[in-house]
């Protein structure tokens, strides 16, 4: 079963900011994305990821064909 979850050092190198960054925008409760504790670990939901980029996408098409 491939994991459900993503973590951290993932999530850091998707959203392009270091481990400390994305530690302090999650405490500071400013990340984008909703995270929760699965033991010792830090995770966000994989679909809940995958759904952010694709809203993000889905945005970013909309501005394109509004121009054209």
């Amino acid at each position: 079963m491939e994991r459900p979850w993503i973590g951290l050092k993932e999530l850091a190198d998707l959203f392009g900011l270091t481990l400390g960054s994305i530690r302090n925008a999650i405490a500071e409760q400013r990340f984008p994305v909703p995270t929760y504790k699965l033991g010792k670990r830090v995770v966000a939901d994989k679909h809940v990821v995958e759904q952010f980029f694709a809203s993000r996408r889905a945005d970013g098409l909309k501005q394109i064909t509004r121009r054209a």
